[in-house]
């Protein structure tokens, strides 16, 4: 398969190029029906060649959501009614789920009400049971080790997995079993141990709740110690503006977070000027060490100034989800990311409504570009030097 992004207008699209000719059955099924639970798509022949498109315009991969915030029980369970739904109602089309392409990065979630959508490959031949056991280790090292319940849950759906011929329904009954108590008999797997190391943490980190089983016990490890501080530095983004016009908020533990109305960002009409609103709030809790850094963000209006303390750096207009947050409607949830590489920095559009230009060139969808100190980056319609 060829996989790549394009951005048409206000549409943002995944395309998979086809190596093989789809049967016409599974085509017009998927094509002519919008199934419950994936992603809308439309076949193109291009060139002779066959591609498929998918809408993701204001939809996240799962692999990005958890990159930036750890899962919790509630967003594993959500995972998974969501693809148990989507199997289920694809049956109703007679479509088998092996062209069902569950990789990480192409389930996509859309954050404002947390719905699923998976993508369908017509003609592709994939291992539907293989493919969700990977799924499940995957997700083994991205649950937080502070949330007990998820842990427990994300082990045994994982052990569920490695069952010979289970299927969803099993996995079903391990969301709705009651909740264990933490003295559930689990076995050392060494699965704990590397998540632990991808978490940057070690065994010492949790403390043992008194009165429970014998020690080397997976679950009695795991109430971590409250006392984390976060570096001041980190704590004081200056935010937008000479006189701090706003800060980034606190990242709430769930994803699910509270949302404008709008279905999408209103489109862009630049070169438009505009004026940035008052916020106040907490700073935005990091997850991970973050390097120091001293570069700035300003505006061409003359409106103020971004500080960009550390790296990786996110922007866009929802609070609790990005370091800095630009309170435009033309500007989307997750909008931008701003890397360091080396010596030099890097910008990735983050599947935004409006895009991102450097230098006056329009990044296409999840492009990642070189961004010189001293050029021009617009987030839509807001214009800044990179300095």
């Amino acid at each position: 398969m060829e996989i790549r992004y394009q951005r048409e207008i206000r549409h943002n699209y995944l395309i998979i190029g086809m190596e093989w000719r789809p049967d016409d059955f599974e085509m017009r099924m998927a094509e002519e029906n919008n199934i419950s639970g994936f992603l809308p798509f439309q076949a193109k022949e291009v060139g002779g060649k066959l591609e498929c498109y998918y809408e993701i315009t204001s939809r996240q991969p799962l692999s990005r959501m958890v990159e930036r915030k750890e899962m919790r029980a509630e967003e594993l369970r959500h995972l998974i009614l969501g693809i148990s739904a989507a199997v289920e109602e694809m049956e109703r089309y007679l479509l088998g789920e092996e062209h069902i392409l569950l990789e990480p990065e192409y389930i996509y979630i859309e954050p404002q009400n947390y719905t699923v959508s998976l993508c369908f490959v017509p003609g592709y031949m994939g291992n539907f049971p293989v493919a969700v056991c990977r799924l499940m280790e995957y997700l083994l090292g991205r649950i937080s080790h502070e949330d007990r319940e998820g842990v427990v849950l994300a082990y045994e759906l994982f052990q569920v997995t490695k069952q010979e011929n289970y299927g969803i329904r099993d996995l079903l009954k391990t969301l709705y079993q009651p909740e264990h108590t933490l003295d559930t008999p689990i076995p050392e797997t060494d699965w704990f141990q590397e998540s632990f190391a991808q978490q940057g943490r070690t065994e010492t980190d949790f403390s043992m709740e008194e009165g429970n089983v014998e020690k080397k016990g997976l679950l009695t490890r795991l109430k971590r110690k409250k006392t984390e501080k976060i570096p001041e530095e980190r704590r004081e983004n200056t935010g937008f503006g000479p006189k701090e016009l706003f800060r980034p908020k606190r990242a709430e533990n769930s994803w699910q977070m509270v949302f404008p109305e709008d279905e999408y960002e209103r489109v862009a009409e630049p070169p438009a000027r505009y004026g940035m609103e008052s916020q106040e709030g907490e700073n935005t809790a990091l997850l991970t060490e973050r390097e120091p850094a001293e570069r700035r963000l300003i505006s061409v209006s003359g409106e103020g100034e971004i500080s960009i303390p550390y790296f990786p750096f996110l922007i866009g207009k929802q609070e609790g989800l990005v370091d800095c947050v630009l309170p435009k409607d033309t500007v989307s949830r997750l909008h931008a990311r701003i890397d360091k590489e080396g010596d030099g920095y890097t910008v990735t559009d983050l599947n935004s409504t409006n895009g991102v230009r450097v230098s006056g060139r329009l990044l296409q969808t999840n492009e990642t570009a070189a961004l010189p100190v001293g050029s021009e980056i617009y987030f839509a319609d807001a214009g800044f030097l990179f300095l």
